[in-house]
């Protein structure tokens, strides 16, 4: 599920995928391919990475949202060409 979290003070756009059994503290999300929304345009995230599947704790997370058409549809643009 595609989302928009704000997360240690960075807007983040990423699949996020909850981690199921896990011990209250210990990190329960996966986040795939995530990308820092920098104005209208996307960055891999974190930066100085090549990790593309990050896991954090839900607690963290101080907003989570629907990413508004143009950034999902430039989300998915920067997925296809990652991915291909």
């Amino acid at each position: 599920m595609i989302k928009l979290i704000k997360f240690d003070g960075d807007w983040i756009v990423a699949d996020i995928e909850e981690i199921e059994e896990t011990t209250f503290g210990d990190p329960d999300c996966v986040l795939k391919y995530p990308y820092q929304v920098e104005g209208k345009c996307l960055a891999p995230w974190p930066p100085y990475s090549d990790e593309r599947e990050i896991v954090i704790r839900s607690s963290d997370i101080i907003v989570v949202a629907e990413p508004n058409t143009f950034i999902l549809s430039s989300y998915k643009h920067v997925i296809e060409e990652e991915t291909a």
